[in-house]
């Protein structure tokens, strides 16, 4: 079936408090920590592994979603640095080429960690694509998955409406921006790429990161049992 992550995108303290509310739930899902987590600067609060360990012992799976697109070293160092540290997903930009994605993809060899390389950002347009890739959106999300195929990767990134020009490639798929079709509050809503959980499901998505409609709600417990129930619903044999 497919799996949920929850995007922890507060601070460390609110994260851990949601995490903490969320792992009543009785049912598998894991947590999406963002950069800004993960890289705070603050001297009074916890460190970047203080702060995952404490999610870690929750019991749930974590995915750090640091968008690399750095020097292969850099990079390698970082994922080398996440494995031990029991991160079950780490992510960077196919733009980074071939190569670099196979310096990444080494170093967490024998690792449990896997390797995810963002397509095309959810918050793009057509006219993004189209002004930095010089093709349409779709045909973008195709190229930046091939790459990633060809770097060894063990999935890909991309938006839901997305998923029908990857179907063929022998990649994990990943969806951000999922929005059930209940969610109402659209004031904040920065993802232009967008789909619902059934919509994922049923595109082949192996796994969905769900944020606002979630993090945002009255009870957030019960959001997210709503939701796993729609994604169970929408395939239940997976």
């Amino acid at each position: 079936m497919t799996f949920l992550y929850v995007a922890l995108d507060g601070t460390r303290e609110e994260n851990l408090e949601l995490a903490r509310r969320l792992v009543k739930v009785d049912s598998p899902f894991g947590f999406k920590v963002n950069l800004d987590a993960a890289l705070d600067l603050r001297t009074n609060g916890p460190t970047a592994r203080e702060h995952l360990s404490s999610l870690r012992e929750l019991g749930k799976p974590l995915f750090v979603d640091l968008k690399m697109w750095n020097g292969p070293r850099t990079m390698s160092d970082i994922a080398r640095d996440a494995a031990a540290a029991g991160i079950d997903i780490i992510n960077m930009h196919s733009q980074a080429d071939v190569n670099f994605i196979r310096r990444v993809a080494a170093a967490l060899d024998r690792s449990t960690t896997y390797l995810f390389c963002t397509t095309v950002l959810s918050h793009y347009t057509e006219d993004h694509t189209q002004r930095l890739y010089g093709r349409d959106f779709r045909a973008a999300v195709r190229m930046f998955a091939e790459i990633a195929k060809e770097g060894g990767a063990d999935g890909i990134i991309l938006p839901v409406p997305t998923l029908a020009v990857v179907r063929d490639l022998e990649l994990l798929k990943l969806c951000p921006g999922i929005r059930p079709s209940w969610y109402e509050d659209k004031r904040a809503n920065d993802q232009e790429q967008t789909g619902t959980p059934t919509e994922a499901v049923q595109g082949g998505a192996e796994y969905v990161v769900v944020g606002s409609p979630i993090r945002k709600a009255e009870r957030p417990e019960e959001a997210l049992e709503r939701i796993l129930q729609e994604i169970r619903e929408a395939n239940p044999r997976r």
